[in-house]
């Protein structure tokens, strides 16, 4: 057995540029859409769709410049052939079909009674399995009944959610942002380990995975919204520094093969990230890390916002610059600029950056740009 070591705090600009070269911001993903989820770990999922998809912004700021309906084929594409599925990680999200065997254990959890969001209905649920099982793939809309049936389509769709979550039912595919459910074995590849991974090793591919995606980080940051992760998170740190597979460099963590890892340099590159994208996501670490205070403002109330309604993240090098508002118009085919807030006054290389990744996302969507 091999014993932890312990290395010097990782300098500012070098930890920055191991997260930003981990997380393929500045410098594009070699690979394909599957194999960048299985990079990350997870592609998180959102409804809000001001702009663009969350998934899909985080897609087209990672892979060499495809337009939206290029993306949306790319990623149909992986789901089709099984090489990724829908589930859960902290949050919605498409995970790589490799890591089936440990999404198994929170769908066992749940199924043994672990809450989730509603009351089982244990009569619904076996209503609209077996008429998936009888029938094939179907979605909530296909449940609609007139009045006076059996339930509502509320409750239907919660019976879909409840099997969904307990690992019953998988997602086939999506209609617009419609789920279509159908049974496992009729969508996981024969290969496909099923049986749910043991507490120990899903506490390890935890935390190799976050490690993987972020380079470095803490143990509370690897449990974020994980709450009954937590304890295995914990115990696989424990061991995992007891036979050297981690490090700890000063007071972060970090996989001892990494320890000498030379990020390359960061280019001079505007990226316009997704509130939703894993690099900024967990709003404590983008404070400690890069000094920027970010929140969502979608969520809170008008009259208190200070920003706006949906402003995304300015990535420049390896810090941000300030955040911009945006609204994807469809109907008129343009991308409006709602507000544009600096952190500091800009310099002409960073306007010109801010300018050309602008008219670059408008493009992605098909749509001209409108100034403020």
């Amino acid at each position: 057995m091999k014993a932890y070591t312990k290395a010097p705090p990782l300098p500012v600009d070098r930890a920055r540029a191991l997260v930003l070269a981990r997380q393929f911001v500045q410098q594009p993903w070699p690979g394909d859409a599957a194999d960048l989820i299985a990079h990350l770990g997870a592609l998180q999922l959102d409804a809000i769709q001001v702009i663009t998809r969350a998934h899909l912004h985080q897609l087209h700021v990672r892979l060499p410049r495809p337009g939206e309906a290029k993306l949306i084929q790319m990623l149909e594409a992986a789901e089709r052939e099984r090489r990724v599925f829908e589930y859960w990680s902290h949050a919605a999200a498409y995970l790589p079909m490799q890591s089936y065997r440990f999404a198994r254990v929170r769908m066992d959890r749940i199924r043994e009674g672990q809450k989730h969001w509603f009351e089982k209905n244990v009569k619904l649920c076996r209503f609209v399995l077996d008429r998936i099982r009888a029938e094939g793939p179907l979605k909530a809309s296909d449940f609609v009944r007139a009045k006076g049936g059996w339930w509502s389509w509320s409750e239907e769709k919660k019976a879909l959610e409840q099997l969904f979550h307990e690992g019953e039912l998988m997602v086939s595919h999506r209609e617009g942002f419609q789920k279509v459910f159908d049974l496992p074995e009729r969508l996981l590849p024969s290969q496909v380990e099923t049986a749910a991974a043991t507490d120990a090793d899903y506490g390890r591919y935890l935390v190799r995975s976050f490690l993987n995606a972020q380079a470095f980080g803490r143990a509370n940051e690897m449990s974020y919204l994980r709450k009954h992760d937590k304890p295995l998170i914990n115990e696989a740190v424990v061991q995992m520094k007891k036979t050297g597979e981690l490090v700890e460099v000063g007071t972060e963590l970090m996989l001892a093969e990494e320890l000498d890892c030379e990020p390359p340099g960061v280019p001079r590159k505007v990226r316009l990230l997704s509130p939703f994208d894993p690099l900024v996501l967990q709003r404590k670490r983008l404070k400690r890390l890069f000094g920027f205070d970010y929140q969502l403002e979608c969520y809170v109330p008008e009259a208190k916002r200070k920003f706006g309604y949906f402003c995304l993240p300015i990535l420049y090098r390896d810090g941000f610059a300030g955040v911009v508002d945006l609204k994807a118009d469809r109907g008129a085919r343009l991308l409006r600029v709602k507000a544009l807030h600096w952190r500091e006054q800009p310099r002409a290389g960073l306007m010109s950056g801010f300018n050309k990744a602008l008219a670059d996302f408008a493009r992605y969507h098909g749509l001209a740009c409108e100034g403020l």
